[in-house]
Formats: structure tokens, C-alpha cells, sequence
């Protein structure tokens, strides 16, 4: 694909603006960490500069050093060439990232610089090179309730009430008629003492004058609304000034209310329920706010319990004839993510990945009960190596209505050795990605079948494929959690961008599926997803 002259220049002048911050911070970064005491941080920054430099490289070979005319270029060997070094920066700065907000919090916000300019070199990638995505489009309806708690308005209202008065005679009259009321009045007679009550004890109104010796009202007002400790008790002024300007200070500076000290013994008496009233109702959010985030933390630590269990579950990795790496990053929710994997007999590898519909306990219990009916039938050897049969036992025996409307996904997949051949089957799931090089270049081939979920249909024959797996090819299972995640700019990150870093990761000689995880928190600019991260890869060696 060729681009106009024009257009090519636009696009050199605005990817090169981007690469020399992504150069600067990186440079920036490795002097930070020159010193510091971690070599871990210095070797990561060091890292990231070097892989920073690779991929201004990249742009500088393509765009001043093959010595092509601008209209000239080819746009496709672009791509091809600059997608790979961007994903591992992105990756690196992540890393880094995660690394410097346990050690060195002052640093992330370059780091991030860095990642948000990785990120708007793809951004005008994707408008300008005209990248075909397909895009998922996900609309989450959240619903929430409260219930406030009735307040017994009819009730008679009593408080603690602090009247700052510095007339004799107008403290006691008001004192008087306050606690007629059946209120409990502490007074102080100038703004100081007022403060400092109101640090040492607790109230539900202050009743203030305005012209007072020391601090006026104003400023005591000024005071109590600016500390976190009192900012909500609400505040009456009462004064003898009746001038429309003070009332409008007073109001914006955080009073309630503001009455004459010639009041209605009425009136004064409804601004002090009025106000009781509204306190009380704070404070009783205040209450229910405390009970629901210790519901919420108790409630969470029992999740994160949960998901504990569950990752007990996952098996060791392994470095033989056949290698496997995973990740599972847990989403902020428990969910169904459930893989394994072992040897049938001396020649039938068995692995599966499946993903349970929802979240929470239920979920998770269910992944469990399946894992724990596929390693109860060990022994079964020869039913275990035929994918097909394995999943129509699970349909029978996992149907929504006896699941609470659950069901899940799963792809399986059996492989032997001796012959080089994978059989497999699938419902519902994403399919795996097989990733292997073909004359140096790195080939991604999806391998799925177009069968039902696990759990509607108890009589339904699930199709078995069978394909011949090249030498040193990795073969990568996933749920949909790994490439469904919105990212920064509301877009939804594609399965067709996650299947390029499959293939990429490949052609870049990484190793860990860490790296995966980390550039696609860089592209997306998201730590914590909405759902499991689960990605297992199988290296044929």
C-alpha cells in the first residue's frame, strides 16, 4: 500500500514527534535508576532505553534510510516492521511501571508518559494506515439502589449544640432557649475557644455570631468548613446585622442558615430541627457507608480466599517435549477461568481451557466441579484422548437448568507426540492460536470449530479436528477476558490485535506469556480487568 507524498510526511512528522518522547523518558528513566539501589529498576530501564532506541531505529531505516521516494514507501512493510519493537516497549514500560509503583512512586507518572505516547503512535497508526480491527461493542447497564432509612420526622429532635456568643447577654438568652428546647448547649465565648471545643468534643450544630473580638464569625466559619474533622456540622449564624451582603457571605462560605438575634422563637426553633435533621442524616449515611464498605472488605477478602483456592488448582509448568507458561491474572471480580493439562499415557498430551458464564463463588465452584470430573477420569484413557466425546459427556452432565442457568466454554485438545498430531474439539470458546514460522516468518492460524456452549443441549455431537503441528510452534489458549478490554480511548482492544501479538511474540524470540500480560496493559492502559486474564501456552519443543 502506497500513500500520498503528503500524507506520508504528515505521518513521519507526527510519528517521530512521538518516538523522541518515548527516546527522552526512556533516556530519563535509565539515568533515574543509574544509582538507585535496585538493580532490578536499572536493568528493567535499562531495557526499555534499549528497546526504546530499536524501535527509533525502526522509523529512521524506513523513513530516511532506504532511500525511497516519500509516495515510494511501502506502507504494509511498515507495519509489519514497526508493530512488533512498539509492542515490546510497551510491554518494558509496563513492567517497569508495575515495578515503580511498589518501590518508586514519584516515577510513574513518567513511565506512564511514556506508555501514553506508545499509545498515540498507535492510535494514528490505526487512523492513518487505515488497521482493520473489528471492534466489540460491549454495553455494561450497572442498576443501584439505596434505601434511606426513615427518620421519624414527626420525632422530637435533641442535639448537641455549640453556641459561640461573646455577649453575655445574648449567650445566656439563647443558651436558655435552646435548651427549652431539650437541646444540650456548650458555649464559648469568642472564636478561639470555639475551635478548640470543636476539636476536643463532638456536635451536631454550631450556632455562631458574627461580630465577635479575635476571630469574627466569618473566619471561625471559614475555619470549620475547611477542616475535614467539622466540615459537615452544619452552622447558624445568628447576628444583628441584616445586610444582604453578609447573609451572602456567610451562605458561601458554608453556613446552613442565617437568623436575627430579634428572631421568631419559631422560626429559630425550625432552623435548629431543620438543621438537626439534616445532620442526623448524614451521619446515619455516614453509618451505613461504614457497615457496607466492612460488609464489602469482609466480603472481598472472602473472594480473594476463593480465588486462592481456585489457583491452587492450576498445575506446575513444564520444560520437556512439550513446555508450558501460563498467566492467570485474577479480574476484579472471582470468575470461571479454569485451564490444565497432563499426560494421558507415554504418547497423549491432554490440555483444556474453559471459562465459566459470570462471576463470583458460583463460578468458580463450577470451573472446580469440572476440573474435578476430568481428573476423575483418569483411568479412562481412551475416552480422555477423543476430545469430542469429552465434551459431550460434560453437556450431559452440566445442564444449564441443573447449573443455576450457568454454562461455560472450553477448548480441548489432545496431543501426540510420535505422530505430531493435535485433535481437538471446542464450544463456545475462542479459538487457540497456533503460532509457528514458516521460512522465518511467524504464521498465526486460528484452530476452532463453530460448536454450541457447554450445557443447552444434552444430546448435541460435538465435531473433532485433527492437524499436524510444525516443530518448535506454540500453540496459545485464552478466554475472551485476555482481548475483550476497553481501552483508554473507549475503543474495545480486538482479537485480531491480540492474535498480531501472538505472532509478534513469536517473531521477537520472548518467552514468558508475562510479556503478553504486560503489553496489553500497556495498550490498553488497564491494570485490573473487568475479567480473568487466563492464557496458557503449549511449546512444542
Amino acid at each position: 500500500m502506497q500513500l500520498p507524498r503528503e500524507k506520508v510526511k504528515y505521518l513521519r512528522h507526527e510519528l517521530r514527534t512521538y518516538l523522541t518522547h518515548i527516546n527522552g523518558y526512556a533516556e530519563i528513566l535509565k539515568e533515574e535508576f543509574q544509582d538507585s539501589a535496585s538493580n532490578t529498576l536499572y536493568s528493567d530501564a535499562q531495557m526499555l532505553d534499549q528497546e526504546a532506541q530499536n524501535l527509533n531505529n525502526v522509523f529512521k531505516s524506513f523513513f530516511y534510510d532506504m532511500g525511497q521516494a516519500l509516495e515510494d514507501l511501502d506502507i504494509d512493510q511498515f507495519k509489519t516492521m514497526i508493530y512488533g519493537p512498539l509492542y515490546i516497549v510497551i510491554g518494558h514500560g509496563q513492567r517497569l511501571k508495575i515495578s515503580c509503583e511498589k518501590m518508586r512512586p514519584q516515577i510513574v507518572d513518567d513511565v506512564e508518559r511514556l506508555l501514553e505516547s506508545c499509545r498515540a503512535i498507535q492510535d494514528i497508526l490505526e487512523k492513518h494506515l487505515q488497521i482493520d480491527s473489528s471492534e466489540y461493542q460491549a454495553t455494561i447497564h450497572e442498576t443501584a439502589t439505596q434505601e434511606n432509612s426513615p427518620m421519624h420526622k414527626g420525632s422530637t429532635l435533641t442535639g448537641r449544640i455549640l453556641l459561640v456568643e461573646d455577649n453575655e447577654e445574648s449567650r445566656l438568652f439563647l443558651a436558655k432557649s435552646i435548651e427549652f428546647l431539650g437541646h444540650q448547649v456548650e458555649m464559648a465565648t469568642d472564636g478561639f475557644s470555639a475551635l478548640s471545643l470543636l476539636e476536643q468534643k463532638s456536635f451536631d450544630l454550631v450556632i455562631l455570631d458574627i461580630l465577635m473580638p479575635g476571630l469574627n464569625g466569618y473566619q471561625v466559619l471559614e475555619k470549620i468548613k475547611s477542616s475535614e474533622k467539622t466540615k459537615n456540622i452544619p452552622v447558624i449564624i445568628v447576628s444583628a446585622l441584616d445586610e444582604v451582603d453578609s447573609v451572602t457571605q456567610c451562605l458561601k462560605l458554608g453556613a446552613e442558615d442565617y437568623i436575627l438575634k430579634n428572631h421568631n422563637s419559631i422560626v429559630f426553633r425550625a432552623k435548629i430541627n431543620s438543621c438537626l435533621e439534616k445532620k442526623r442524616i448524614h451521619d446515619h449515611e455516614l453509618s451505613v457507608m461504614a457497615e457496607l464498605k466492612a460488609y464489602q472488605s469482609l466480603f472481598e477478602r472472602e473472594l480473594a480466599e476463593a480465588a486462592s483456592y481456585v489457583r491452587g488448582f492450576l498445575p506446575p509448568k513444564m520444560d520437556r517435549v512439550i513446555a508450558t507458561d501460563y498467566v492467570f491474572h485474577p479480574s476484579k471480580k472471582l470468575g470461571g477461568d479454569f485451564f490444565d493439562y497432563h499426560w494421558i499415557d507415554d504418547d497423549h498430551f491432554l490440555f483444556y481451557l474453559l471459562d465459566v458464564s459470570g462471576h463470583g463463588i458460583g463460578a468458580a465452584l463450577l470451573s472446580v466441579s469440572v476440573m474435578n470430573v476430568l481428573r476423575s477420569q483418569l483411568h479412562n484413557k481412551v475416552e480422555l484422548s477423543k476430545p469430542n466425546l469429552i465434551l459431550e459427556s460434560l453437556n450431559s452432565s452440566f445442564l444449564m437448568e441443573q447449573q443455576n442457568n450457568m454454562y461455560f466454554t472450553i477448548w480441548y485438545g489432545v496431543y501426540s507426540p510420535s505422530t505430531g498430531t493435535l485433535l481437538y474439539s471446542s464450544a463456545g470458546a475462542p479459538p487457540a492460536v497456533l503460532v509457528y514460522l514458516d521460512n522465518d516468518v511467524p504464521v498465526a492460524e486460528q484452530l476452532s470449530t463453530t460448536d454450541m456452549i457447554i450445557g443447552v443441549d444434552s444430546n448435541y455431537q460435538y465435531e473433532l479436528k485433527e492437524i499436524k503441528i510444525p516443530k518448535k510452534s506454540r500453540l496459545y489458549l485464552f478466554s475472551d477476558g485476555v482481548y475483550e478490554v476497553k481501552r483508554v480511548n473507549n475503543r474495545m482492544f480486538s482479537f485480531k490485535e491480540f492474535q498480531e501479538i501472538l505472532r509478534l511474540h513469536t517473531r521477537w524470540g520472548k518467552s514468558s506469556v508475562d510479556d503478553i500480560l504486560h503489553q496489553i496493559q500497556g495498550l490498553t492502559g488497564i491494570e485490573i480487568f473487568e475479567d480473568d486474564f487466563s492464557l496458557l501456552e503449549i511449546r512444542f519443543n
